[in-house]
């Protein structure tokens, strides 16, 4: 199995497979070789264990790009959504021309009026981890307490526990609601907000450029569903005839695709959890913050088909465009 999907072909990505963080990435260079006049790499930061957290920028007139408005598309911030990180991948190489012919005129409108962030894989410790190690991973990797909160004279008396929940360590809200204590859990917060390498990084430059920011959105797996704020409390926001009416758009062009039905829902109909990116970046005054959670319902969960990567990524690219329209 684990041979199967780690695709490890240097220089390819086909969309066809899941692929190591290195592969992505230097998907994201052979990207901008071949289009520099609408390309830039950089990175944001880099993570508990030193990997790099690899952006690219897409944008026609690049050099005048910076005064435009900006849409930030992230993946993986959870080590075990494989689906997340392709989808994102995809949405660079389509809005670059490499997929999807037939959409290039309303991509190409776009590129003109904004300019793109794209952070495919924004927890690249934790999805190696999960390729590795454990499949269902969710978490960073940075050592995050004893087991059972137990230790004596500054050590761990039942062992170590790892990492932090990525989206329960954002500044809103936070550690109040769809968290644990327990350091060991698939949902601890930390001790405070923004103490992974990760949630600061993408904290630093979206704080940097929020003045320009037009959209945050953030991909997730699984469930099929369109979430809007907030996730840390029931009550509706005042832009809630808004988030209905670009939710209803996006699930309804996700549906024309290939029939699959995504839920246009607010984060909490969910389950409420504080300290998530969205709501942190909607408590910011981004009116557009949403999450996607992708395929499936959960016949395959997390471990979802390679096979359903583009399809995926085809339903949601459509799904962003009639998004794109309602703002």
């Amino acid at each position: 199995y684990q041979r199967r999907v780690r695709g490890d072909v240097p220089g390819v990505f086909d969309f066809k497979n899941y692929y190591a963080v290195k592969y992505q990435h230097a998907h994201l260079d052979t990207l901008a070789k071949r289009h520099p006049d609408k390309t830039e790499i950089f990175s944001i930061g880099s993570s508990y264990e030193g990997r790099d957290m690899k952006c690219i920028k897409i944008s026609n007139d690049l050099a005048n790009s910076d005064k435009k408005p900006m849409i930030w598309i992230d993946g993986g911030i959870h080590a075990r959504e494989w689906i997340s990180s392709h989808t994102v991948m995809y949405f660079a190489d389509a809005l670059l021309g490499e997929l999807e012919p037939s959409l290039q005129t309303q991509l190409n409108s776009l590129l003109d009026k904004y300019q793109f962030v794209i952070l495919p894989m924004s927890n690249p410790d934790g999805y190696e981890f999960s390729r590795t190690h454990n499949r269902f991973w969710r978490k960073t990797r940075r050592p995050s307490g004893c087991k059972y909160n137990y230790e004596r004279n500054g050590r761990c008396i039942y062992g170590t526990c790892y990492g932090i929940d990525p989206n329960r360590n954002w500044d809103a809200d936070f550690g109040r609601n769809g968290v644990s204590s327990n350091p060991c859990s698939d949902v601890y917060p930390g001790k405070q907000p923004f103490t992974e390498n990760n949630t600061k990084a993408m904290r630093d430059y979206l704080l940097k450029h929020l003045n320009n920011l037009a959209v945050y959105l953030s991909f997730h797996s699984y469930s099929q569903l369109f979430l809007k704020p907030y996730g840390y409390k029931t009550s509706p926001p005042s832009d809630r005839a808004h988030h209905d009416s670009v939710g209803a758009a996006y699930v309804a062009a996700v549906e024309q695709t290939h029939g699959k039905q995504y839920r246009n829902i607010r984060a909490a109909e969910l389950y409420p959890a504080s300290g998530t990116s969205e709501d942190y970046m909607y408590d910011q005054g981004i009116l557009n913050s949403y999450t996607l959670e992708l395929r499936d319902t959960g016949r395959y969960g997390f471990r979802l088909p390679a096979s359903q990567i583009i399809p995926t990524a085809e339903e949601n690219i459509r799904g962003f465009l009639a998004m794109m329209k309602k703002l």
